[in-house]
C-alpha cells in the first residue's frame, strides 16, 4: 500500500485538492464495490467540486483494491519494460511485458473476485450477437454479470457515454468508453467531436483513442478508452518539409513513421474536427477495408489528434497474439502469453519480449502498414482540397 499512498500524495500535490476532497477521494478508493450506490454518490461530489477528472482516478483506485482490475499497475513486480529510441522519429517506443492479462483466461479467478458473477439470470440480459451471447458493454448487462465493476457516466456532445476501468489493463487508469446505446463499433463524423469533448471535460489529464474497426474488441458495441499516460507517438518529429498545410488556425502534417500518420493540431477544437473529418472521408472511400486508429490529447490549449490508417485485413503483426491497435500503433506494445508446454508451437510472446529491439518493433508496425499507393492517393486527394 505504501506504493498507492505515494501516488495519491503526488495526485494530491499535483491538483492542489483541498482536505475534504483527499479524504473522500481515499474513502472511495477503499472502499468494496458492494458499496456501490456510496461509491457513485462519492464519485459525484468529487466531480462538482473538482472536477471529472478527479472522480476518475478515484473510480479507478476504487477498482484495483475492490480486485476489478486483475493487478495493480502501480506495483512494478507485476510488469517489464523495454524502451527504444528511435533517431529516426524522436519517438521512445515502448514494449511491455504484462502477464497479469492473462488473468483474464482464469474463469475461476474472476468469479472469485466478482468480476463475473457465478450465477445470472440469462433471462435479463439483452442484446445477443448471432451466437446468442449477450454483449459485454451494454451497461444492463454489466449491471447483472460484473459484481465488483462501477460505471460512471458522462454526457459528451449530448450522448449519454459510461466509464470503466478495462480489468485487464495496458497503462495506469486504463479505462473504456461505452456508449449507452447499444450501437455498432465504426467512425461516425461526432467521434472526433466526443474525443475532444472528453479531453475538455478531464482537463487534459487524459489521452483518449478510437480503433474504428482496427483492433476493437467488441464490434457490436460502440466504445473508446483512455488513459492518463502518454503515447510515444506524441513525441514524433515533425520537420518543416513534413507539413501539409498550415492556416486557418490548424497545422496538418505526415511525418514519417512506421504507419502512415496525419497529425492534425489547433487551438479551436472545430477546425481540428473538421480536419480530422475530411481525411477520414478520403480514406474510407478509397476502400470498404480503410479503418484507422485515432488518438486525441491536449497540450496546454492546443488540442493533438492523431489519424493512423489501418487497413482491417492487416490487424495482426509478427510475433504478438492477436490484433494491434492504437495502443501498439501510439508506440506501447505490450505482451503477455506464453504458451503452456503443451501448446509449443504457438506464438510466444515472452519470446518475442526477449528478443525485442527497436528494429523488430518497427517491423512489427510496418508488418501491418496499408498499401502505400493508398496512402499517396489519399494524401495528393487532401493537398489538393488544401489548396
Amino acid at each position: 500500500m505504501g506504493t498507492e499512498k505515494d501516488y495519491i500524495e503526488r495526485l494530491f500535490r499535483a491538483m492542489d485538492v483541498a482536505e475534504k476532497d483527499r479524504l473522500l477521494f481515499e474513502k472511495i478508493a477503499r472502499s468494496p464495490s458492494a458499496k456501490r450506490d456510496d461509491v457513485i454518490g462519492g464519485l459525484r461530489t468529487l466531480t462538482e467540486r473538482v472536477g471529472f477528472h478527479f472522480a476518475l482516478l478515484a473510480l479507478y483506485r476504487q477498482q484495483v483494491n475492490a480486485g476489478f482490475v486483475l493487478t495493480d499497475p502501480l506495483e512494478a513486480s507485476n510488469t517489464e519494460e523495454k524502451t527504444f529510441f528511435d533517431a529516426d522519429t524522436g519517438i521512445p517506443f515502448r514494449m511491455v511485458w504484462n502477464p497479469g492479462r492473462e488473468l483474464r483466461r482464469n474463469h475461476r479467478l474472476l468469479i472469485e473476485r466478482g468480476i463475473i458473477a457465478s450465477t445470472v439470470d440469462e433471462s435479463r440480459l439483452v442484446n445477443r450477437d448471432k451466437n446468442g451471447k449477450p454483449c459485454y458493454l451494454c451497461p444492463a448487462n454489466i449491471e447483472i454479470q460484473n459484481p465488483a465493476e462501477v460505471l460512471i457516466d458522462i454526457r459528451l456532445e449530448g450522448e449519454r457515454f459510461y466509464a470503466g476501468a478495462n480489468f485487464a489493463f495496458i497503462t495506469n487508469n486504463h479505462f473504456t468508453l461505452m456508449h449507452a446505446e447499444h450501437r455498432p463499433q465504426g467512425y461516425r463524423r461526432e467521434i472526433p467531436r466526443i474525443m475532444n469533448a472528453f479531453i475538455e471535460r478531464t482537463a487534459g489529464i487524459f489521452r483518449i483513442i478510437s480503433n474504428g474497426l482496427a483492433g476493437a474488441s467488441i464490434k457490436q458495441h460502440e466504445h473508446l478508452q483512455f488513459t492518463t499516460e502518454p503515447f510515444p507517438i506524441e513525441k514524433i518529429r515533425i520537420r518543416p518539409e513534413d507539413r501539409v498545410t498550415e492556416g486557418g488556425g490548424i497545422r496538418i502534417a505526415c511525418p514519417p513513421y512506421a504507419l502512415p500518420v496525419w497529425v492534425v493540431e489547433g487551438e479551436g477544437r472545430k477546425a481540428v474536427e473538421s480536419a480530422i473529418h475530411e481525411i477520414l472521408e478520403r480514406w474510407h472511400d478509397l476502400n470498404e477495408l480503410h479503418t484507422e486508429n485515432l488518438i486525441a490529447v491536449r497540450t496546454g490549449q492546443r488540442f493533438r489528434m492523431f489519424i493512423i490508417l489501418r487497413d482491417a485485413s492487416k490487424l495482426a503483426g509478427p510475433g504478438k497474439i492477436g490484433v494491434m491497435a492504437a495502443f501498439e500503433t501510439g508506440g506501447i506494445v505490450v505482451m503477455s502469453y506464453h504458451p503452456p508446454r503443451a501448446r509449443e508451437s504457438e506464438v510466444d510472446e515472452r519470446a518475442t519480449f526477449d528478443g525485442a529491439d527497436l528494429n523488430a518493433l518497427k517491423r512489427m508496425l510496418k508488418d501491418i502498414a496499408p498499401d502505400e499507393k493508398m496512402c499517396g492517393r489519399l494524401f495528393d486527394s487532401v493537398k489538393r482540397w488544401f489548396r
